[in-house]
């Protein structure tokens, strides 16, 4: 019996070291009561909706115009949160406000009502004497409606609806109108209220070695939204905050963050943990507080290597990560084929980035609940040991490049919402060659850390056709897996092959920089936080034609702009070239033309009429002055022509004497 004692006490003490983060414990609601909150007004005026979150909020503003004078009820707008969150709410005055513009008008007196539904219970505000004329010009329309105290049951809905009985207008002119505007990032239109928004939840703390993991879950109506937005989340344990990164996992509808933090103190212990929330900005901050055994241990290894959730990642918090396209290409033509070489590195941060170290640690793991783009990998060689031990293995990583020839499209579109055959320009199967492989950057740990994916093309073009190279390839999400694209791309051709008329259509931020030399073709394109939802189109004419590639091209200015001005300078080989040496800046013009890459045609006639430009300078140039001895210059008189102004000798003392002009011919008769 003495022998066991130490054994048992040994099991135990494994045990107590193995984690357990796989394990579902029952949660506490520690917050949060109503708190005052300003919702945005959004959506089209018959199925709008409310949010706290102003990222909520369109490009575009919702808007509703009337034009006739309203003399009866009439309902403009109606916005809703469905389903609401339960609770208790007070007694307070809900403030709508709603921007107007009154146009072609001196005003507009207007009876309006905003009637707020919840529940069963319904509450209305209507104008009064201060706010029912509306002056020409923009303004805000702003109505109060005093709501009793109340709970919102379950599964039901809060809705706000503007109405108005009378709308007439002063001194109106020919289109006269009162116009409504909410929803845009743009305009202010808001309903301020107290109700509950959201509530927060702590699992039961599991531990591994010294390290223990916190969950809470974030339960709220607006789903990931709450958690990603909100203007201050956390934990605090004993009073003070973790700082680390949480990992994010669904819980139903709602999201589970698990920070990790670490015990100084080993064995059994009391911590309090304080989860907090704070939705807006100048609204107050939501807490609550809960006391929680744990029991660490000092395994004697150092950290466990961090919190492994069973469940997958969530892709996103409801904000998204930023995403760095990296794109070098290279055009080529060999064997009578123009072929493009890709390599796009796309480095992933965030949620994101753990989603995918966590599925390449899973590969093979056939449980149900997995979405489709990690189920669709197979084991191959990956063995039980090598899943799910934290760890990227090398066998793992070689079975994710492997499988993505053949499973990229799915993978990308669906998981990473990245339309692979418009980040690639091709069809995947017209491709004559993929490949894919991932840097982890240093840190082989499933852990949030960043990470790069390396896609590697090969494709023949078709020649002298105008073909698109690569296209907007995000795909916008519901709550977005991206929060902003950085794309760099850097293309050299070779001295026979050209991309001509490189241009970029859609979206005006994106630079893009065309050189040409005589050894080939460079493009340039950049841009930084650019949106998930831009769009645009890069696009080119590949060809090897002689007179597009920048060699030969090269080549056939240099030889017209030097032939014309070879001409040019037999043509004044005896006339003033004065005027011909002021036109020799042509020359860096059309050095110019040709190294922006302008289009071969604008470049051919550039060079054309400059070689013009210079014959017929030179043909109406001036003949050069008679050269004479100083002695010569002495014995005989010079008269300059009348005419072209050319100096003439008199070589002869007979007078009285014609002789014709050395410049233009004409005879010149001379008396003295």
């Amino acid at each position: 019996m003495r022998a066991t004692k130490p054994v048992i006490l040994c099991a135990i003490m494994l045990l107590s070291c193995m984690p357990f983060a796989n394990v579902q414990a029952a949660s506490e609601e520690i917050c949060c009561d109503s708190g005052p909150v300003e919702l945005h007004l959004l959506g089209p005026a018959g199925s709008g909706s409310m949010s706290p979150f102003d990222s909520a909020l369109a490009e575009e503003s919702e808007e509703v115009l009337i034009s006739d004078a309203i003399a009866q009820q009439r309902e403009i707008a109606t916005w809703k949160i469905d389903p609401a969150w339960g609770g208790s709410y007070p007694s307070s005055t809900w403030d709508f406000s709603i921007q107007y513009e009154v146009a072609n008008a001196g005003g507009a007196s207007i009876n309006a009502s905003v009637t707020v539904e919840i529940g069963g219970d319904s509450y209305t505000g209507t104008t009064d004497q201060s706010n029912s004329f509306l002056p020409a010009g923009s303004g805000n329309l702003q109505i109060g409606v005093n709501v009793d105290s109340g709970t919102i049951p379950s599964s039901t809905k809060i809705s706000v609806t503007l109405s108005a009985s009378t709308i007439v207008f002063s001194v109106p002119g020919g289109d006269a109108g009162l116009k409504f505007t909410w929803g845009g990032v743009d305009d202010e239109s808001t309903i301020t209220a107290d109700i509950p928004l959201v509530d927060l939840l702590i699992d039961q703390p599991t531990t591994e070695g010294m390290e223990v993991y916190l969950s809470m879950v974030v339960a709220s109506p607006f789903g990931q939204s709450t958690s990603a937005h909100a203007n201050s989340l956390g934990l605090r344990v004993n009073g003070g905050e973790l700082t680390s990164d949480p990992i994010e996992t669904g819980s139903g509808e709602n999201v589970r963050l698990t920070w990790t933090w670490v015990s100084t103190v080993e064995g059994a212990q009391t911590i309090t943990v304080e989860g907090f929330i704070q939705i807006q900005s100048g609204t107050p901050t939501l807490s609550g507080i809960v006391e929680l055994n744990v029991t660490t241990y000092d395994t004697g290894q150092g950290s466990g290597g961090g919190f492994y959730p069973s469940e997958e990642p969530l892709r996103t918090d409801g904000g998204g990560s930023p995403l760095i396209a990296n794109m070098q290409m290279s055009l080529d033509y060999t064997d009578g084929y123009l072929t493009l070489d890709r390599t796009i590195s796309l480095t992933l941060d965030e949620e994101i980035a753990y989603w995918m170290r966590w599925g390449m640690d899973n590969i093979g793991n056939d449980e149900p609940g997995l979405s489709q783009p990690l189920k669709i990998f197979k084991s191959g060689l990956v063995t039980d040991e090598e899943r799910r031990n934290k760890i990227i293995d090398g066998v793992e990583i070689n079975e994710f490049e492997n499988q993505m020839v053949n499973l990229a499209v799915t993978y990308m579109n669906e998981g990473m919402a990245l339309e692979l055959e418009e980040l690639i320009g091709n069809d995947v199967q017209s491709l004559e060659r993929i490949s894919f492989s991932i840097d982890l950057q240093g840190e082989r740990r499933v852990t949030p850390h960043p990470l790069t994916m390396k896609i590697s093309t090969l494709e023949v073009l078709d020649q002298n056709r105008v073909t698109t190279i690569l296209r907007n390839f995000v795909i916008v999400q519901p709550s977005p897996i991206w929060s902003s694209v950085d794309i760099n791309i850097d293309i050299d051709t070779a001295m026979m092959a050209s991309l001509t008329g490189a241009e970029i259509s859609g979206e005006d931020s994106i630079d893009l920089t065309h050189r040409r030399t005589p050894i080939g073709e460079s493009i340039s394109i950049s841009v930084e936080n650019l949106k998930p939802s831009a769009t645009f189109t890069f696009s080119a004419m590949p060809t090897a034609n002689p007179l597009n590639a920048p060699l030969t091209l090269s080549i056939a200015t240099l030889v017209l702009i030097m032939a014309g001005f070879w001409l040019s300078m037999k043509i004044t080989s005896n006339k003033r070239r004065s005027a011909l040496w002021l036109e020799l800046i042509l020359i860096p013009v059309v050095l110019l033309a040709l190294y922006l890459a302008y289009p071969p045609f604008t470049v051919g006639v550039i060079s054309g009429v400059a070689s013009v430009m210079w014959i017929i300078t030179a043909v109406a140039s001036p003949k050069k002055k008679t050269s004479k001895s100083s002695k010569s210059v002495a014995n005989y008189p010079v008269i300059e022509c009348p005419a072209c102004g050319t100096p003439n000798t008199i070589s002869t003392d007979e007078r009285p004497v014609r002789i014709p002009c050395e410049g233009c011919g004409r005879v010149l008769k001379i008396v003295e």
